[in-house]
């Protein structure tokens, strides 16, 4: 679990950087409490669905989802939503291929 409050901190100044560069990327941290060595909690991410939920759920793809929650390709909405996920995503690849994160 000390690996995962090390990472946590690490997490934070790629964002500050990005931030100053203007690098339009960014992730969204969450706050991990070490409860021993083998255990711990972490912040809930309010208001947000997981892939493993969109396809679980829905059975739709992600692209379809999009479309159904935002409208179509055209509205702000929707242009928002892949603008956000784009960013987030590649913040969050870019964090794991540095610190060598692994699927678990």
């Amino acid at each position: 679990m000390l690996g995962e409050t090390r990472c946590d901190h690490v997490c934070v100044c790629p964002q500050s950087i990005w931030q100053q560069e203007r690098v339009p990327l960014w992730i969204k941290p969450y706050k991990i409490l070490v409860m021993s060595s083998d255990s711990g909690m972490i912040e809930p991410v309010l208001n947000a669905v997981s892939l493993h939920q969109v396809r679980k759920q829905s059975q739709l793809s992600l692209l379809d989802y999009f479309l159904q929650e935002h409208g179509s390709y055209t509205t702000e909405a929707f242009l928002t939503a892949q603008r956000n996920f784009v960013q987030s995503c590649a913040g969050y690849s870019l964090i794991c291929y540095l610190l060598q994160v692994k699927d678990r």
